[in-house]
């Protein structure tokens, strides 16, 4: 069944951003800075959405093999005049989770005539103003989900398990970890 615009990304598909900042990723971690500025903000009104507030981002299971996310990051980038300097893409499942009394979901939300592939995190409850103790808060959580890659190690970005074997999924799981546990390590 293909997705509809507002539909929750399938369960084993993951949401992942595009940087453009070198602020945002450091010796392939995400940083602080990732978190601030534009990363959240409130969703359109016309679309009548039920979160609060979204980041945006794009389905891998919209975003085919590697080297068409490659691609696609790289025409973005053209596109705004800035460049590609990696994704950030979560450790764990955030769907359904609750950070800092917000409610986490990932949502289908392609944009009209262009990327098909959009999706957005999404937070629902209070949430926190940038530049309050609280919004710090959120992004020190925030930073503590998620991982971050440079271009060269694009290979190293999940698929999603969306109807693939249990072992695809397990070794999917399994690269995901093994990432966490290298960036550990190199601290």
């Amino acid at each position: 069944m293909a997705l509809v615009d507002g539909d929750p990304a399938p369960d084993g598909d993951f949401w992942y951003r595009i940087l453009t900042s070198d602020k945002h990723i450091t010796k392939g971690r995400i940083q602080h800075a990732a978190f601030q500025g534009k990363f959240l903000k409130a969703p359109p009104a016309e679309k009548n959405r039920s979160w609060n507030a979204e980041a945006s981002g794009r389905l891998r299971s919209l975003a085919g093999t590697i080297d068409e996310a490659r691609l696609q990051a790289e025409e973005y980038c053209r596109r705004y005049n800035t460049r590609f300097v990696g994704v950030m893409f979560p450790k764990e499942l955030l769907a359904g989770q609750t950070i800092e009394n917000l409610a986490v979901g990932i949502y289908y939300t392609p944009i009209d005539g262009g990327d098909q592939a959009h999706s957005d995190l999404t937070f629902t409850g209070n949430v926190p103003v940038e530049k309050t103790a609280e919004y710090d808060k959120l992004v020190m959580e925030l930073s503590k989900k998620f991982n971050a890659i440079h271009p060269d190690q694009l290979t190293l970005l999940p698929d999603a398990n969306i109807d693939k074997e249990p072992q695809t999924a397990v070794r999917e799981l399994i690269k995901s970890k093994l990432l966490a546990l290298y960036h550990k390590l190199r601290d």
